[in-house]
């Protein structure tokens, strides 16, 4: 997915139909070059954002060892710790007492969107 530079704080511009342009998902917006770096403010574009990340990240029925979600967020997120417990606070992704599994919880708007985690 192609992104261009915008806007104070080096934000990207999303590609895609919700996007402003036309060309992809609204949420995008608040991912610097693809990656999660900080938390919106307003709960809306937080949660918008945690969602979409959410279905790129765990398909719906999914489940992961630790070690494979890790895997995946490390690439993505700057602080992978932080967003797996934001993750897991918005009730997107489920999590083991022990930690040792984790799952997606339910669907979102996002999951029909290109680029995300297919259902399994």
């Amino acid at each position: 997915m192609e992104s261009t530079p915008a806007g104070p704080g080096g934000l990207d511009a999303p590609d895609g139909p919700d996007a402003p342009d036309g060309t992809g998902c609204a949420a995008e917006r608040f991912l610097v070059r693809g990656r999660f770096v900080t938390t919106p403010r307003r709960t809306r574009d937080r949660d918008d954002l945690v969602e979409h990340v959410a279905a790129m990240l765990v398909a719906p029925g999914e489940e992961l060892g630790e070690d494979e979600l890790m895997a995946r967020l490390v690439p993505f997120a700057d602080d992978p710790v932080r967003l797996r417990r934001e993750l897991v606070e918005a009730g997107l992704v489920g999590r083991r007492a022990d930690g040792s599994r984790y799952w997606r919880e339910r669907v979102t708007a996002h999951d029909g969107e290109p680029g995300v985690r297919a259902a399994r």
